[in-house]
């Protein structure tokens, strides 16, 4: 009975193999998951031969424990295909036999036990897959012992990377079918042949060379080469070799393996091209580009970040809390607030200003907008954010604001002035008025009483329309708003819409005003309006904010002028201030009721203009 210890974390081999080995009464077959159990195993009982599946590095450690300890079991490794380079160091580490770790089958088990029944007898033969350094041409005998043989050279005709094995005078003694593909010559043409006879003089000294490198100091050599072959085809390789040792440990040749690297190669060519072109993209912005991943850090930033700075990428990439620390120590909170709120994968777009202080010292405006990223799978692997310098924009904004204000100012007292003059002409012509009696100058003093007041309500006016546009549109929550509203006016109902409680929208600041100019113009002129009601819908991504009254309407043919500064039965400044207010933060305003069935208004508002107000 022979004690067989399989060392296998895959329980799927080892139950296969365990049960193709019951066909073989002759085992006992023991498993352990690890080299770790298969060592306490071996400390309390004797096996006869081991076979592992674990990696090379735990395979040899396990072996040289056990060895060391007097004890001589056989030991074969498998090893997975595609990991052939181990299957040279496996070789030369001294196993007893080297096999690639295929499906178990039936002829697997009787081929694996069969070696195993020679492997006692085979001490003195060299260790290793290939046998030897005869050449493996001449013709072999039929005895069933061929059998083990057959099933090496087998396996290394199914290795698909070309294996070769030459003696210390650089003649080939053994190859397997992928090499012979390789150099597309038949292994006749191949055995017995030096380099030179294979390639050109050039490649064939290099070989040498390389060869005498490992022979004179035996190590594993890895090198990458383009061998031209006569056919005119091209291969870039990696070449990975070793010595091979006879049955006394003498060097009797090189043993190698050949990997094709010619599509990873084509592969890199691509790849560094695509890369090339997209890193000449991100380099060269003029804005400060930067990709963060998920976990904080910088992958990559744009050299434009030291013109905008006076840092560095390098520092960037070094200290993720640099952006912060060159913040303005006003906006500080703001910033840091953003780069902890807003790092997950479900955070929207965003998009503020800043300043920071550069390394000269110099205080510097900062347009930030970033994103999250994903692959095309789906996977968040952080944000990518986009810093551009607008300094010159803010200083200008603030000209324009100061330059506003003494506008305003100047106005101010202008209509202040106008009005105190305007005052003593109604006065006086008020005073005529009562002090006259001819008849036809009591009419022309009533014409300049009228112009008077015409020019007062003008005047009055400006006031009111100097003030649109003058803060920034801010968010504002419409029932609210609209509710302010309403309160001025005398509509006996004014209904809102559930779904507006928690609607916000994006508008400048005399919002309140547009609500109402539409309920005041219900009231004058929709002539015994006793209901009004504000509704909404969603339309193609956009708010459509609507308003409707009870009242007569508005006649088709006026429709397009009631919007006109100076129109309608009063001054109409009602519906012309409410346009002008909208059209400040890009909405619109349109009338699409029906004559006789009431007045019907829809506000317009973009889909970056309106959210649901957040839950406190």
């Amino acid at each position: 009975m022979v004690s067989l210890l399989l060392v296998d974390a895959d329980t799927s081999f080892c139950s296969d193999f365990h049960i193709g080995f019951k066909e073989y009464p002759g085992y006992l077959i023991q498993i352990a998951s690890s080299c770790d159990e298969a060592r306490v195993m071996a400390e309390h009982q004797h096996f006869e031969i081991v076979v592992s599946g674990c990696g090379i590095s735990e395979s040899l450690k396990l072996m040289r424990e056990i060895r060391c300890s007097g004890d001589t079991i056989p030991f074969i490794i498998l090893f997975e295909r595609g990991n052939e380079e181990e299957m040279i160091e496996a070789i030369n580490a001294g196993f007893d036999l080297v096999l690639p770790k295929i499906r178990v089958t039936k002829s697997f088990c009787q081929a694996l036990s069969t070696i195993i029944s020679r492997i006692p007898q085979e001490n003195d033969s060299p260790k290793g897959e290939l046998s030897g350094p005869e050449p493996v041409e001449q013709n072999p005998s039929t005895g069933s012992d061929n059998n083990v043989d057959f099933f090496i050279k087998a396996l290394k005709d199914t290795i698909p990377l070309p294996i070769f094995y030459r003696d210390l005078r650089g003649v080939y003694r053994d190859c397997n079918k992928a090499f012979e593909e390789m150099v597309r010559i038949p292994k006749s043409g191949i055995i017995g042949k030096t380099n030179y006879d294979l390639f050109p003089c050039h490649i064939a000294d290099h070989y040498r060379h390389m060869d005498e490198l490992i022979i004179e100091h035996p190590y594993v050599q890895q090198y990458e080469y383009s061998i031209p072959f006569p056919q005119g085809v091209n291969y870039d390789v990696l070449i990975s070799k070793n010595v091979f040792r006879d049955k006394n440990g003498e060097i009797s040749g090189i043993i190698g393996i050949v990997f094709d690297i010619s599509d990873r190669k084509m592969f890199e060519q691509i790849v560094y091209a695509s890369e090339e072109k997209y890193r000449t993209l991100a380099d060269y912005t003029y804005d400060w580009e930067a990709w963060i991943s998920p976990d904080g850090i910088y992958k990559y930033v744009s050299p434009s970040c030291e013109r905008l700075t006076g840092y560095p990428p390098e520092e960037f990439l070094s200290d993720p809390d640099l952006v912060i620390n060159i913040t303005h120590q006003d906006d500080k909170d703001k910033v840091r607030c953003h780069y902890k709120s807003e790092f997950n994968p479900d955070s929207e777009a965003c998009q503020m200003d800043y300043r920071i202080i550069t390394r000269s010292g110099k205080e510097c405006w900062i347009s930030h907008i970033c994103q999250s990223v994903y692959r095309d799978d789906g996977t968040w692997i952080g944000r990518r954010e986009s810093k551009r310098d607008i300094t010159f924009r803010k200083e200008i904004e603030k000209a324009y604001q100061q330059a506003n204000l003494k506008l305003n100012l100047l106005s101010s007292i202008t209509r202040h002035d106008v009005l105190n003059q305007l005052s003593v002409l109604i006065g006086f012509t008020d005073m005529a008025l009562e002090m006259n009696t001819d008849p036809e100058i009591g009419v022309m003093l009533q014409r300049v009483m009228a112009a008077a007041g015409t020019i007062s309500d003008q005047i009055s006016f400006t006031r009111t329309y100097q003030d649109i546009g003058i803060n920034e549109p801010t968010w504002q929550q419409v029932y609210d708003v609209i509710r302010k509203a309403s309160v001025s006016v005398s509509i006996a109902s004014v209904e809102l819409d559930n779904g507006l409680v928690d609607l916000e929208v994006l508008a400048d600041p005399l919002l309140q005003k547009v609500f109402f100019c539409l309920l005041d113009n219900s009231e004058r002129h929709g002539k015994h309006v006793t209901r009004s009601r504000f509704s909404f819908r969603e339309e193609d991504g956009s708010l459509i904010l609507l308003y409707e009254d009870d009242g007569v309407g508005i006649d088709s043919k006026e429709k397009k002028r009631i919007f006109e500064r100076g129109y309608g039965k009063n001054t109409g400044y009602g519906l012309f201030l409410a346009k002008e207010i909208l059209a400040i933060s890009g909405e619109s305003i349109t009338e699409t009721g029906v004559c006789g069935e009431g007045v019907r208004f829809e506000i317009k508002f973009r889909p970056d203009t309106f959210r649901r107000a957040s839950s406190p």
